[in-house]
């Protein structure tokens, strides 16, 4: 999933108050969660798959499906 995918399916919806996603990770300010992540991704220059916040993204999506 690229990330403009990643965009077009977060963006606009709403979420539960906390996510969990992961056993050691749960998402309490989606919202913030989400402009975070997504800031990060844009400025990083390498290989996006590798990218910490792609993965949490990743992560986040497969948590909400």
């Amino acid at each position: 999933m690229t990330l403009e995918d990643l965009k077009n399916e977060l963006h606009g919806r709403t979420f539960p108050k906390k996510v969990q996603i992961s056993p050691d990770q749960i998402v309490v300010d989606v919202d913030k969660f989400l402009k975070v992540q997504f800031l990060s991704c844009e400025s990083w220059s390498r290989d996006i798959t590798k990218c910490p916040s792609y993965v949490r993204l990743i992560k986040f999506w497969d948590a909400i499906k």
